[in-house]
Parts: structure tokens; sequence; C-alpha cells
């Protein structure tokens, strides 16, 4: 049983120190296995360890007490909250208007005109400072009373450094005149900090664009039969087993079954099918997918959180939370960051004063430029931007990504294996030849029926649909017993006669004669394809070829990810002639074959144990503890409900091209958040020993702060465009 986990939505935090903060304390209380908090979308994750008794109300108190809001996420609201923008641009304007007079003024000095008297700029300075910025002074104040230092102590410290030497200069050293006066300073710094965290909301709101195009593909209203009538509520209303109408050209609100009409569905979207697809009493729909032609009734089946669309846009919510484990490096530089540079800070202004001999102005305006350059804001912004827009982009392509981790790993691949049937092949299973060598026609193909109608694989589907073709439907005798034997075939009874249908392999294990029939065998099997052999009281009776074809995209899947340096594995059950052909045929140099389904996990930890990345790609039952085992799992297509819960990576559009694109989306995030790693350190790196040596004046270093941040996002946003 899984550990417990809930969401949480979390207000107040600025920056990756602000994100750590939150995580030490909520990893504190005691019950709690792990937590994840993601500074874009404002959630944190919280998982609990087994038999835990922790309430949600304790993690609110321990989050609430360090300084910052929490409430229980809701997980039944379907939209996204958009971000409220008039706060900002409402403090941004009233920091501007007390700013540009000043930085006027200060421009007019290096004329010789005073245009505003000091006590003007002082005015105009205390605004800014205590308005707009009041907001700086709350947070650092909840941080420092908590024992924590955050960006927001950075420039609270910066600014009021400005704004009170101004203050002591002007009251007690007024022979300085405008050079001991710096109010444009920390009303400019305040400005231009307000204008890039605007800015960093616009670029963010934009990072989960994708998220929000999915939501919004769920229709607002469902036509509900009630009474004999159908009439229109809301969809989140809908419950399982009502019974729905679905008009031509309307989206389809819930997942269910049809039970009265008969229509085309546009099922593109989710499954990135172009053409569109029958639909027929039985049918099986999906809520948000289109129909186009006529009408019809269905049956609600998924609702709400369980619908095939709910379930794509929590794998994503949940991607999008995650970490990669690369932004470790950024969490563990956020951690020690802050105090750092305020060490720098008072060490830069003690040498500058007592070595270097200057001025008490000139060291206090050099601290302070070191001060505000450093804020951390780009750090932790520098991963979770990348991964946001990532894992939007993949939802988009049909790849979603369960988590960070993943993301990250994909890209690193060393191997990957395939599963034949329903993976590199169509999955549609044709009977292209049968032999029968003893005893009576009808009643060998009466018994193949009944053994075959006791099990749902592949292979037993094709065949019971060529004998029901070939006129045997309804003709299957009566077995007085059956059984499945796993990986080799079906046996049962008949007549008190013991009949067993499976692979010559079994077969020769059951120590049957098969001379007779073995060039038939090797004949079909060198042409790709499977043979199941029908023997009744030891004797070889008949046999079928099954075959299946290649999909189409499979050649160039496999060369695609060949000339990435991945190796290609395919895994089956099939004999090695067989598995040989279709791998020769698909281009694949590694072939592991006649596997039973319950060692398929073994064999992708044999390449694991020699220190390969694996990733795994099926989509049967058998599939599922193998996907587990790998490295990555990538569920094909729709699958199985198992399979796709095991995988890691789950392949929606029944295509392998996505397998490409879920590499090259991984490669190309990654190489995206080291881009904004390089920018959010670069700045630092370079500025603070300019602010250091007095190459930057407060007012540029507080730019070139907003700028990095800026330039983060906006580079993650690059994302968005990306060709997979």
């Amino acid at each position: 049983m899984s550990a417990k986990k809930q969401e949480f939505d979390i207000t107040g935090m600025h920056c990756a120190a602000c994100v750590k903060r939150v995580e030490n304390v909520v990893s504190k209380v005691d019950g709690v296995a792990s937590v994840k908090v993601n500074l874009l979308t404002r959630k944190g994750s919280v998982e609990f360890k087994d038999g835990s008794t922790v309430q949600p109300q304790q993690i609110i108190d321990a989050i609430t007490n360090i300084g910052f809001g929490a409430a229980e996420a809701d997980e039944t609201k379907k939209e996204i909250e958009k971000v409220n923008l008039r706060p900002h641009i409402t403090r941004l304007i009233i920091a501007a208007c007390m700013a540009v007079p000043m930085m006027i003024n200060m421009t007019l000095h290096r004329f010789g005109i005073q245009a505003l008297p000091v006590w003007v700029e002082f005015i105009l300075a205390t605004i800014a400072q205590f308005g707009p910025g009041l907001m700086f002074y709350k947070s650092a104040w909840s941080a420092v009373k908590n024992g924590a230092l955050t960006m927001d102590v950075l420039v609270v410290m910066g600014t009021t450094v400005a704004y009170l030497f101004s203050i002591y200069n002007w009251q007690f050293h007024p022979e300085l005149g405008p050079h001991g006066i710096y109010f444009e300073t920390s009303a400019w710094l305040i400005t231009f900090i307000l204008l890039g965290k605007l800015l960093e909301e616009i670029a963010k709101g934009r990072t989960s664009e994708a998220l929000q195009k999915l939501i919004a593909l769920q229709p607002a209203t469902a036509h509900v039969l009630r009474d004999g009538e159908f009439v229109d509520i809301p969809t989140s209303k809908v419950v399982a087993g009502d019974i729905l109408q679905v008009r031509a050209g309307e989206k389809i609100p819930v997942d269910g079954t049809i039970t009265d009409g008969y229509s085309t569905v546009d099922e593109a979207m989710l499954t990135g099918e172009s053409l569109p697809v029958e639909k027929q009493v039985g049918s099986d729909v999906i809520g948000a997918t289109i129909n186009l032609s006529g009408a019809f009734t269905m049956e609600a089946k998924r609702i709400g959180s369980d619908t095939m669309l709910s379930q794509i846009i929590k794998v994503v919510e949940e991607a999008q939370t995650s970490k990669a484990s690369i932004q470790r490096v950024a969490d563990i530089v956020a951690q020690y960051f802050v105090p750092t540079v305020i060490g720098l800070a008072v060490l830069t202004g003690l040498v500058w004063y007592f070595i270097v001999g200057d001025s008490i102005n000139v060291a206090l305006i050099n601290a302070t430029a070191v001060l505000v350059i450093a804020c951390p804001c780009a750090l932790g912004l520098a991963t979770p931007t990348s991964i946001m827009v990532g894992s939007g982009l993949g939802a988009e392509h049909g790849v979603l990504i369960k988590s960070a981790e993943y993301l990250e790993k994909a890209g690193k691949l060393d191997a990957i294996v395939m599963d034949k049937t329903g993976t590199l092949t169509q999955g549609v299973l044709d009977v292209t030849a049968f032999k029968n060598y003893n005893g009576d026609e009808s009643r060998n193909m009466s018994l193949m029926m009944a053994l075959e109608s006791g099990t749902s694989h592949p292979i037993a589907k094709a065949m019971v649909y060529y004998g029901e073709d070939h006129g045997y439907k309804g003709k299957a005798v009566e077995l007085e017993s059956f059984g499945d034997v796993p990986g080799k075939g079906l046996q049962g009874a008949y007549q008190g006669v013991s009949v067993q249908l499976g692979h010559s392999r079994w077969m020769s294990e059951l120590g049957y004669d098969l001379s007779k029939v073995q060039d038939d065998i090797q004949h079909f099997e060198e042409q790709g394809a499977s043979v199941s052999v029908l023997a009744v009281d030891g004797v070889i009776s008949a046999l079928w070829a099954v075959e299946d074809e290649l999909r189409p995209e499979t050649i160039e899947v496999v060369k695609e990810l060949q000339s990435q340096g991945i190796d290609v594995w395919m895994l089956t059950g099939d004999n090695r002639r067989t598995a040989q052909y279709i791998a020769k045929q698909a281009g694949i140099t590694h072939v592991i074959a006649e596997v039973l389904p319950q060692d398929k996990a073994s064999k992708v930890k044999e390449l694991q144990d020699k220190g390969l990345v694996v990733g795994m790609v099926g989509d049967g039952i058998n599939d599922a503890p193998a996907l587990v085992t790998a490295d990555i799992g990538f569920a094909i297509g729709s699958g199985t409900d198992i399979a796709v819960e095991a995988a890691d990576i789950v392949l929606v559009r029944n295509d392998l091209h996505t397998l490409v694109q879920a590499v090259r989306l991984s490669r190309k995030t990654m190489t995206n958040i080291k881009q904004n790693l390089f920018w959010a350190l670069i700045f630092n790196c370079i500025g603070i020993p300019l602010a250091a040596i007095g190459a930057l004046n407060p007012m540029i270093a507080g730019t070139a702060m907003a700028f990095s941040s800026v330039t983060v996002v906006g580079n993650s946003l690059r994302l968005k465009r990306a060709k997979l």
C-alpha cells in the first residue's frame, strides 16, 4: 500500500530560500516522510509515513508559524487561479512615481541644478520605503524571527542602509550636499525589484498555459436524463450511472459507454489519432473528446477525478510539483547563499573603510551594492520554470511524465528494452495459415475454440476470430477441465482425453513427437509468425500460424534512438527464429527471446547490472513488473490500466514517435535548466566582485538583479517553442 499524500496551497514564498524553509519545517513534523514545495505553482506535496496520524492542520500550523500562508489544496477544483497582478502593478506605480522625480533631480545635479529640496526627496523616499516597500519588511521580519535569512532580508538591508544613511548625512553632514544623499537609490531599488517581481509573475503565469489548456477541454455542462427528460447540469454534478445525451459537434462530458446511437468521435487531443473513430452501442468514449456526427446516449462510467482527462491533469500537476535531482544543487546553494552574501557585504564595507581608507559613504554604498545584486530569486526559479514548461510541453505532445526525476533521467538512457507484441508491432494479430495433421479438422477447430475462448491473450483472440470467420462460432466443445500454463499455452480435457495448445517448445517439453511438423513450424517461424500447436492425447493434430506486422513507424524510431546513442533491445516470449525475423525487419540487433512473462523484469535487471541506464517500453499486464524494474518505464498507447499505473512516463498517443519525443524533451529540458543555472549564478559571480570593488552602484546592481530573474524565466519559456 502506497504512503498517503496530500497537497497544500502555500502563499508568501519569494525565492529558493523560502522554499527551503517551508520544506525544512514541514519535514520536522513527526509522521512526515517527505515534502516537496514548488515556488512556481505555490504548492507543497507532503507524503506521510505509513500509520501516520498527522492531521492537515498540523502541517498548516507549521507553515503559518514561520510566516507563510497555507491551506489544504482543493483536489476537486478544475481551474488554475490566475495570478492577481493588480497589487503588483499598484505597488510598482507608486514606487515609480516616487523614484522618477528623484532620478530626474539626480541627473540635474550634474548640471548644478537643485530641482528638489532634500526634504521633498525625504518624503518621496519615505513613501516608497514604507508604502510599496512595506511588503519586504513584513516578509523579512517573519523570516528573521524564525531564524531564517531570505531574499527579502537582503532587500530590506540594502534599501534601509541607503535610506537611513541619507537621513544621517542630511541632518549631521549638510556640507556633503547632494553627494551624501542616496534617497533616490533606495526608492529606485524598490521600484526595480517590484518591476522584476511583476515580470516574474507574468512569465510564471505563462508557464502553466499547457495545464490551463488541458483543464479547459472539459465541457462546462452535460445533458443528463432526469425524470424522462434531458436537462442541462454542470458537468461536475454528473454521477456514475447517469444517462447522458451527446449531440453532434459537442464535447463528451465524462468517460462512459454508448447505450444508444452511432457516431464518429475525434479523439486526437488525447490519443493523437488524426482519423475519427467510429463509435456504436457498447463502445467506450472518453470525456473531452469531440462527437463529430450523429447524436448518441451514453452511461457515465468515470467522473470527476477518475476520468482520463483528470488523470492526465493530475500527472502533469504532480510532475510540475516534483523536483529533479539537479535542483538539489540549487537548494544547497540557496541554503547558504544569503548568510554568505551578508558576510561578504559586511566584509566589503570593512575593507573599504579600514583598509582602503575611503569614507564611510563609499564603504556603505559598496556594501549595499553587494547586498542588492545577490538576491537569489533567479536561482530559485532556474529549475522549476523549466520543469513546468517541459512537462506542459510533453503533455501537449501526448507524453505524460509523472515526475521531474523521470523527465531528467529520460535523456540519460543507455538502452531501451521494447516489448514486441503491441509495442514494436501493431498488436493486431491475424491467423495466416492452418494445418491439420491428425483427426477430423472440425474436431480440432472446435477444440481450439474451446481452449482459446477461455483467455484474453491477443493470439487467442486472433485464433477465435479465425475460427468464427470459418464457421465455428458457437461450435466450441464442452471441456471437462481447463488450465492456463503461463508463457507456454493452454490445456484441458475432452471426453477423458488430454488436450494442449501452445508453442512448440512446450510440446517438446511434454515429450511429444514433432518430427512430422517440424519443417512447417520452422518455415512459419522464419517468416515471423508465432505458431500454436494442438496436441490431442499426446499426438500433434494441428497448428495455426499467427502474424503481427510492425508498426509503420517502428523502423524509423529504432534508427532515431540508435542515432542518439541508445541501444534498442527487443524482448519477447516468441521463439528465437520469429524474434530474429521481426528484429531484423525493425533494424534491432539485440534480441531477448523465449522469455516467460515472469522473467521479463529479471532480463531488465541483467542489463542494469552491466551499469546501463535502462528504459522499458510495454503495453500489457505482463510488462508491469519490467516497467517498474527499469530506470524508466514507458507505457505505450492507452495500454492496460496496470501498465499505465506501473509506468513512469505514459505515451498517450498510440505512436512510437512519442518515445523519441520524450527523450528529446528530456535533453532539451536539462539543457534549459543548465542554462538557467548558468544565468542565475553568472550574475552573482560577476556582479558581486564588481559591486565589492565599487564598480557597481546599488541602482545598477538592483537593475541587474531584476534582469537576472526575468532572463531565467524568459529562457525557460523558450522551451515552449522547442521542436520535438
